[in-house]
């Protein structure tokens, strides 16, 4: 573990516990962030909404869902287009630029009842057509969950506390970070 800087490791067999070990200072009372992991738990959660009849279809457009995107490069985007990346927004996802679109949209100020996230996003131009390219966008992992909630009229904390961590018998609550 200390060779591959591993903070912990969980072997599962028929549904025990086999092994659990930590490392890195780290035990089983820590919180962990995610990080892209997160995306995971918003497209379950997409599924769960689209079982629920609160999203009607992967091929709905993102705006019917989210409408300050309207008049953006989000014009056209389907949902499925947006869980897979390729809704073909502009998107710069260097984490050591500092005007890159990762380092941007966090520091975006709320526009009237818009979120920061999605005020930042309704501004960048479209590069290419939806669906034709893959780029990896931490943004749109966002707006899949800004979805999610305006879809289901609930928070995404409790949507997914319903449809998964409850069901799945998680040991402890989770945190979710959010922004202002």
């Amino acid at each position: 573990m200390a060779d591959q800087r591993m903070a912990g490791v969980i072997i599962l067999h028929h549904g025990q516990i086999r092994t659990e070990r930590y490392g890195l200072d780290w035990s089983g009372a820590g919180r962990w962030t995610s990080f892209s992991v997160a995306k995971s738990f918003t497209s379950t959660l997409v599924g769960a909404a689209i079982r629920d009849g609160a999203i009607s279809s992967l091929n709905d457009p993102v705006t019917r869902y989210i409408p300050a995107l309207t008049g953006s490069g989000y014009d056209g985007v389907t949902v499925a287009q947006l869980l897979s990346m390729q809704s073909g927004v502009r998107w710069n996802e260097d984490y050591t630029g500092p005007q890159s679109d990762v380092a941007q949209f966090l520091a975006q100020a709320p526009e009237g009842d818009v979120d920061p996230t999605t005020a930042y996003m309704r501004r960048l131009p479209r590069a290419h057509a939806p669906g034709t390219r893959w780029n990896y966008n931490t943004g749109e992992t966002n707006r899949i969950g800004v979805l999610v909630e305006r879809a289901t009229g609930r928070t995404l904390a409790d949507y997914l506390t319903e449809k998964v961590w409850r069901p799945a018998g998680m040991e402890a609550d989770a945190a979710w970070l959010t922004n202002s």
